[in-house]
């Protein structure tokens, strides 16, 4: 019986000191697995549609106001351009060139006065060159941009009585301004990113001439110079092919 007693008091004595030794000894510490952040460093070619409205302030004719008219419709085209990222902080570059067919005709009656005027206006084509900074959460980038603008304007302004009577006066012009906008880009794949844009565009002040078309029915006015005040805005979706991205970096 003492014998028994014995050994079982040695067992538990083992027993406890295993367990205590046990408790003593780390267990290996494994890390968690890294997670990809995706890189916006990089540069990248694609294209972009959308629509627009303008305004466009002529005064053609001293002593009177004439009515603005309010181009809109539709632009489409292409844009490239380079991006660095430094933390969350993404800067880059951009060029971008759009066709468009925004145009809006208007009519201005002198009061009392027999002949009126039909004034006409057509965006046709447009360019920008802008820098633009961003904040990126991952595949997520929120950004604004700006820089210099470009487009040419068609102008055509016809006198005419309503009835039989018209004449026709036609100018074109290229102009320059500015362009502040924003977006969001999201990086559907890692070579393939899609955006939404808003942009304001402001041409200021510039001048064209106006040179009429009937030479029957202008014989007295063959031209005569506008001053012009032009901005508008713009919405546009576009996609993205980026290349030579940066490394994707490990966040744990």
């Amino acid at each position: 019986m003492k014998i028994k007693t014995l050994s079982g008091l040695i067992a538990l004595a083992i027993s406890t000191a295993t367990s205590a030794m046990a408790a003593d000894v780390s267990l290996p510490y494994k890390a968690a697995p890294a997670v990809p952040t995706f890189s916006w460093t990089g540069c990248y070619l694609g294209g972009n549609g959308g629509g627009g409205r303008g305004m466009n302030e002529q005064q053609p004719v001293a002593g009177f106001t004439f009515n603005a008219n309010h181009d809109s419709g539709w632009l489409a085209g292409v844009q490239g351009g380079c991006d660095y990222q430094v933390g969350s902080v993404v800067v880059g570059i951009e060029g971008q060139f759009d066709w468009a067919d925004m145009k809006d005709t208007t009519a201005s009656i002198p009061p009392g006065g027999p002949v009126g005027f039909l004034l006409t206006t057509k965006l046709d084509r447009m360019a920008t060159a802008t820098a633009r900074i961003g904040y990126a959460f991952d595949r997520v980038l929120f950004y604004a941009k700006g820089g210099a603008a470009f487009a040419h304007f068609n102008h055509t302004m016809t006198q005419t009585d309503f009835a039989a009577t018209s004449v026709d006066f036609i100018g074109s012009r290229n102009v320059a301004g500015f362009v502040v906008g924003g977006g969001i880009e999201y990086a559907l794949l890692q070579n393939v990113s899609l955006k939404a844009e808003y942009n304001y565009f402001d041409f200021g002040r510039n001048g064209y001439t106006l040179n009429c078309i009937n030479n029957s029915g202008c014989a007295n006015l063959p031209m005569f110079p506008v001053e012009l005040r032009q901005n508008m805005q713009t919405f546009m979706l576009g996609v993205n092919w980026r290349f030579n991205t940066g490394p994707v970096v490990a966040k744990y």
